[in-house]
């Protein structure tokens, strides 16, 4: 069982570890591909904003903004045949062809003359418009970053991982870089939602586990403790049905059933056992409802006599019962409160030793009454109290038996209490013995 367990626990923690190293890696590369399309969004911004700048610099030929746009293109060509001819010299034919422009392409072919053009006017750029225009464009996309433009003319090649552009289609055209620290804090934000997410999941199926862990555990010591119940409810019986069949040995073999006085008291002790095996069985029937609870007028006092003589009779202990109240009929099941107080003054008995001394009591309460058991054995240990009413639970003794009875269980008292409508509560000192008080409302 221990291997299966350490197996168990080993699948467990290996399933959280690979729950938390996947879900790190989703996060990890959830951010770094949100980095990749930030970067990439703020380039294309940055290059838009590039050529905005363009446009507004250079002004473009009239005919592209008519309602047939066009270029006209200046051709020449020599007079003479074979010849090859400079515009401007003797024999020279200028002609001006009109190319038409698609509407869908009017941007594209503006933008392309507008980057030629400021190449070959080597007008000087201007940072201060480049950034407004930057914002501006910034602002379209709802983005907010502090940034700083730097323009780089002394380099060819874009910077690797950098949010930046080139100025215009020259080989040798500057490049414009946008330095902005706020991207981090942007990708964490938007990286938040899945984050949470993320870690709601690792804590989710931790929690799971180890609630499994825990509920594994407990039903083990749950498997352990009934085991034990069943040991300890089958070395009990054996001792009343051993008394149980020899006193019939001998009422049949040796003729003791002549002795009338002999007969009864052997009867007697046989309704008892009986009645405390029936007892027994009977805990079942209340667990699963079948046996209902049967209210009548009992006389508690008779009652409460009764149950102490019985266990006057076959113990060395003292029974103190005090009643100062006025309560002597109440209504209840009888046989439920002689099952209770039973199973109290037996476990008392177990529990306090050779000078056991039991005080019992009654009480009247304002809407009901009260009964009140206690012991002066051994008492329990304040960290065993809370289980105490648990089924199957017994506080542990080590791997002594010296503890008879006819291990009914608390359990099965506040069972029993709780179809009354009652409550039952305990407090308890070590070696100063233990106090159980049930409270019972009329119905």
């Amino acid at each position: 069982m221990k291997k299966r367990l350490k197996f168990l626990l080993f699948i467990a923690v290996m399933t959280v570890g690979g729950i938390l190293l996947f879900q790190c890696y989703w996060v990890y590369n959830t951010y770094k591909t949100g980095e990749q399309n930030l970067n990439k969004l703020l380039t294309a911004i940055l290059q838009r904003s590039i050529d905005n700048y363009n446009v507004q610099q250079i002004k473009l030929p009239a005919t592209l903004n008519g309602k047939s746009p066009h270029l006209d293109v200046l051709e020449w060509k020599s007079s003479s045949p074979g010849k090859t001819s400079r515009p401007g010299e003797k024999g020279t034919i200028l002609k001006f062809n009109e190319v038409s422009v698609n509407a869908d392409d009017i941007a594209r072919v503006k933008l392309m003359l507008v980057q030629l053009i400021s190449e070959g006017e080597g007008k000087p750029v201007r940072l201060d418009l480049l950034r407004q225009l930057f914002t501006e464009e910034l602002r379209k996309s709802n983005l907010q970053l502090s940034f700083k433009l730097l323009l780089l003319q002394h380099q060819q090649r874009l910077p690797k991982n950098k949010i930046a552009g080139y100025v215009n289609f020259s080989k040798n055209s500057s490049i414009l870089e946008a330095d902005t620290n706020d991207t981090i804090t942007l990708l964490l934000a938007q990286n938040v939602l899945p984050a949470v997410i993320s870690l709601t999941l690792i804590l989710l199926s931790g929690g799971s586990l180890c609630y499994m862990w825990i509920i594994i555990r407990r039903q083990m010591k749950l498997d352990t403790i009934k085991n034990d119940f069943i040991n300890n409810i089958t070395h009990e019986l054996r001792t009343p049905l051993s008394i149980l069949k020899s006193t019939h040995e001998v009422l049949i073999n040796f003729g003791e059933v002549e002795d009338h006085e002999k007969t009864i008291r052997y009867l007697k002790t046989n309704k008892v056992i009986l009645e405390n095996v029936d007892r027994i069985l009977d805990i079942t029937q209340f667990e699963s409802g079948l046996k209902l609870v049967k209210t009548e007028t009992v006389n508690i006092n008779e009652l409460i006599v009764e149950i102490a003589n019985r266990f006057r009779l076959n113990n060395d202990v003292e029974i103190v019962f005090i009643n100062d109240s006025n309560l002597a009929q109440v209504i209840t099941d009888g046989y439920i409160i002689d099952t209770v107080v039973t199973n109290l003054i037996d476990n008392a008995i177990k529990y306090a030793g050779k000078q056991a001394t039991i005080n019992i009591n009654i009480a009247a309460l304002g809407n009901g009454w009260q009964l009140i058991v206690g012991d002066n054995g051994c008492g329990i240990a304040p960290k065993y109290l809370p289980f105490i009413f648990d089924k199957f639970y017994r506080v542990p003794s080590g791997d002594l038996h010296d503890v008879k009875g006819y291990g009914l269980g608390l359990s099965y008292v506040r069972l029993l209490v709780e179809s009354l409508n009652g409550q039952i509560t305990v407090k308890s000192k070590v070696n100063e013995g233990t106090v159980f008080t049930i409270k019972f409302q009329n119905r």
